[in-house]
């Protein structure tokens, strides 16, 4: 007899605020600990539009957002599930890392919501969250799978896994779904957030990331560019970390020159069409550049790797996917697309793997980080 358990998560570490629900099948007696199979039963991001106007997060109003819309969107989420909350097994929620304000929402209503209905109350890590997408799952679309089975797809052990994310960047050897040695680690500017802030330096619209991709790609392929961004760090001691405040600052330097204007604060949004999507290939293929060198780094240190697993909001980079795959040995999976960015589904699925006891004190605790 199989063993069914349905979580409702929360996530609201930055500007999205999102519920899901999803039921997890394992075997009885359980194998590997993987569940067999998942139904996402509810699947809601909300991305506040808000900010638009500041052309960044503003935490303060990213706080009051998640609390004007977390009841409701709870409520939406049970009656998509077709669900009663007492129905429940456990919630789970992202205790950190994230933006104060935001967190103190979801955990909040979720510790209300737990000690209302007397059920387990799941504390996650949203970084090591983004990976579990990648780790269960090789698809899921929400416009044709929520409600559906889907199988879940294990991954190879040990694997190397690359979390790519507006905040953070860490690069870690798996020895399972919950050991892991941590190799290396944004020491500033994360890769997401280079991307959005090179893409304000040009006048683009928040959030700024895809913006600069689509406009990296009206760089006509029939000339080289005449710009060129290290994509590896200076350090040549330092092989598994990430650094992104230099290049920011190149690119800063290189839209001074283009308008002319030594000092002061700039915009680059009156430079030609030409320039701006010179610049903006060239920092993408430096940002990106330094994420395959890490990894390449990595897969020549640790050659018993056999899966590459890469998740985080820049792994939705069209770019990044296709270099990588071109350039990788190993067989890589790729978090699905619409499970890169913030999104409370891949909170419940890594509430899921092994060792994710009920409850969870800590949001480190279930963990054997390695020294």
């Amino acid at each position: 007899m199989n063993i069914h358990r349905t979580l409702l998560a929360i996530e609201t570490s930055c500007d999205e605020t999102s519920v899901s629900i999803v039921r997890a099948e394992f075997l009885d007696p359980p194998e590997s600990g993987i569940p067999r199979r998942v139904q996402v039963l509810a699947h809601i991001v909300e991305s506040q539009t808000s900010h638009l106007a500041f052309g960044g997060v503003v935490p303060e109003v990213a706080a009051r957002d998640h609390l004007l819309k977390i009841t409701p969107l709870t409520h939406t989420a049970l009656r998509q599930a077709n669900l009663s909350a007492q129905s429940l097994d456990a919630i789970a929620v992202t205790l950190g890392p994230g933006l104060i304000g935001a967190l103190m929402v979801g955990t909040l209503f979720a510790q209300g919501l737990s000690f209302a209905l007397n059920k387990p109350l799941i504390g996650v890590n949203h970084v090591d969250a983004h990976l579990a997408p990648a780790l269960l799952l090789s698809q899921f679309n929400p416009d044709v799978d929520v409600g559906r089975w889907i199988d879940t797809q294990p991954i190879e052990y040990p694997a190397l896994a690359l979390t790519v994310s507006g905040g953070h960047c860490h690069l870690s050897y798996l020895k399972s779904a919950t050991d892991r040695l941590l190799l290396g680690h944004t020491a500033d500017d994360a890769c997401g957030e280079a991307f959005d802030k090179v893409a304000k330096l040009l006048g683009l619209p928040y959030p700024g990331g895809p913006h600069l991709e689509k406009l990296a790609l009206k760089k006509s392929t029939l000339h080289p560019l005449r710009h060129k961004f290290p994509a590896t760090l200076a350090d040549k001691n330092n092989r598994f970390g990430f650094s992104y405040s230099g290049l920011k600052t190149q690119v800063l330097e290189t839209i001074r020159k283009g308008l002319g204007y030594p000092q002061g604060r700039i915009s680059g949004a009156s430079l030609s069409e030409d320039e701006k999507s010179e610049i903006a290939a060239a920092f993408q293929d430096a940002a990106i550049g330094q994420l395959l060198d890490r990894l390449h780094n990595a897969l020549n240190e640790y050659s018993d790797a056999r899966t590459v697993v890469i998740a985080g909001g820049v792994a939705a980079n069209q770019k990044f996917r296709k270099k990588l795959l071109e350039t990788c040995p190993l067989n890589a999976r790729f978090a699905p697309l619409s499970l890169c960015s913030d999104n409370a589904t891949m909170i419940a699925l890594h509430s899921f793997l092994p060792n994710a006891g009920l409850p969870s004190p800590h949001p480190f605790s279930r963990y054997n980080y390695s020294k």
